[in-house]
């Protein structure tokens, strides 16, 4: 259902072509004023709740690859740890939506954000942190990737979530955290957007 709202909203008022596109799961999804954190780009946010690595690549043909995006903000993964995968799973997958993105669209920039080390999953932190240093390595090996630790900006170094940071469920960033997490996110979407500027001139 998200994804034929997301299809019908592009029919009826089609997104700009070399955007920044928000790809991933709920936490994205849930950020409402994120096109105002990222002034002055245009953005698309195409986040979509509970998703897993698998379906974040099995729509990118409907949510991803039509607006050929310049820079990509992709966090996605921690579902998946959740459920039971081991780290190199989602890695496997995330792997291959930058090749399927970069196919026709080889300039775009993608901005990795690390997974979050929610107060509520402590139980998969070590697989999650575990997960974010497969992520690290992977940026590492790449031409226009960057990496994001967004977890110093949500969490106290105990591990803890700083007050106020985060909903209820101990999940999902509340207002402040958004803004803490725009904080981090932004240097980082300056730099993929400038390192993009000469293949994406008009």
């Amino acid at each position: 259902k998200d994804i034929a709202a997301f299809e019908a909203q592009d029919k009826a008022n089609p997104p700009p072509q070399h955007a920044l596109l928000l790809s991933g799961a709920s936490s994205l999804r849930m950020w409402k004023n994120v096109a105002e954190e990222m002034k002055p780009y245009p953005v698309i946010n195409r986040g979509f709740g509970g998703s897993y690595t698998t379906e974040v690549l099995g729509y990118m043909d409907r949510i991803t690859l039509p607006y050929h995006p310049r820079v990509v903000v992709y966090q996605c993964g921690g579902n998946d740890i959740n459920a039971g995968d081991p780290a190199d799973a989602p890695i496997g997958r995330i792997r291959e939506y930058l090749a399927r993105l970069r196919k026709e669209n080889p300039h775009c920039a993608v901005v990795f954000l690390a997974t979050t080390r929610a107060p509520s999953r402590k139980a998969k932190w070590a697989e999650l942190d575990d997960y974010n240093r497969q992520l690290q390595q992977l940026v590492k090996e790449g031409t226009n990737l960057w990496y994001v630790d967004i977890n110093p900006a949500l969490n106290l170094p105990s591990g803890e979530g700083k007050p106020g940071h985060y909903l209820k469920d101990n999940l999902h960033p509340d207002v402040d955290g958004y803004k803490a997490i725009a904080a981090v996110l932004k240097p980082a979407v300056d730099a993929a957007w400038k390192a993009t500027e000469a293949a994406y001139k008009k």
